[in-house]
């Protein structure tokens, strides 16, 4: 048995909707379906009553409710309190973040912040969704992940403490030809020439922020999808293979921007401002290491981002 398996039936439990209750576990309603379907298999019994609207519980369900809140409860409180302890010790502090942060940014910012001290890091990457779950399960302290204003990221319900520790731009990028200019010039190209795009895939919250500037250079014209990747060093390939355009990080791009091989196109309405935070549970214990990279002992309040 998977301690996930119980944080899934009680979130099911709790609110009686499978839907509703994969939104809050920040995971598909068809994995979660399964992992429900998985803890009867092991218990024995099942433990969801799925022929009534909203699902109900067995009475099976209803006597192991308490069961599974205590169990879940020490077994989180237990493992906090070691990992606490032996990262304490260890000065080894564990960070979730998306693959483009943790090349991107992560390296100068951790460098700089850690200044003298012997403080370690240990970096796990992964999409949004999976770093909100490591974290919330305890397998990391903190999490980096990229904010902007205009689009919800899905953690606004979950208590986190945040801070903002540095800031970047997503922006259009073209790779830039033998002559110098860029291959796809946004000022250049006639308004009924079809533009390769290199995009995100919907599901991914860069995806989503860069749906905005999509549409305002669709609006001037027209945009065919050629590659879409969830990976910002997916696309950045792609755009130096010349394939099309894609919105990068620009810290991403810096060395390639200084080399002369890709150019920002376009003007600053189709660039998105990005934040990066930085952010823990409110309800988890951390060593006191740890608890001062949120306390500025560290690090400062505001730190710029670095190319």
């Amino acid at each position: 048995m998977e301690l996930s398996w119980l944080d899934d039936f009680l979130a099911v439990a709790k609110l009686r909707n499978f839907s509703r209750a994969a939104t809050t576990r920040h995971t598909t309603q068809s994995s979660l379906s399964k992992r429900i379907k998985a803890l009867e298999a092991w218990y024995g019994v099942p433990l969801i009553d799925r022929s009534t609207y909203p699902v109900g519980l067995t009475d099976a369900g209803l006597r192991f409710v308490p069961l599974s809140e205590v169990l879940v409860a020490e077994l989180y409180r237990s493992r906090r309190e070691a990992r606490a302890a032996f990262g304490a010790a260890g000065r080894i502090i564990r960070f979730a973040m998306p693959h483009s942060l943790a090349v991107n940014f992560f390296p100068g910012w951790w460098r700089k912040e850690r200044g003298s001290t012997e403080l370690g890091a240990k970096v796990v990457t992964a999409d949004l969704a999976e770093c909100v779950e490591r974290l919330l399960a305890g397998e990391c302290q903190f999490l980096l992940h990229y904010s902007n204003a205009e689009v919800a990221h899905g953690l606004e319900a979950v208590k986190l403490r945040r801070r903002l520790i540095g800031q970047d731009r997503l922006v259009p990028v073209s790779k830039v030809a033998a002559d110098g200019a860029p291959l796809f010039d946004l000022d250049a190209i006639a308004n009924d020439a079809p533009l390769p795009l290199l995009a995100y895939g919907n599901d991914s919250y860069l995806g989503q922020v860069s749906a905005r500037p999509h549409a305002r250079l669709e609006a001037q014209r027209p945009l065919y999808l050629r590659y879409e990747s969830s990976l910002v060093d997916a696309l950045k390939a792609e755009v130096l293979l010349g394939e099309g355009i894609a919105w990068l990080p620009e810290t991403s791009i810096g060395s390639e921007v200084a080399a002369g091989t890709l150019q920002i196109v376009g003007d600053d309405t189709l660039a998105v401002p990005l934040d990066v935070c930085l952010c823990y549970p409110e309800t988890t214990l951390l060593p006191s290491v740890a608890q001062g990279l949120l306390d500025g002992r560290v690090m400062p309040q505001v730190g710029a981002h670095s190319n």
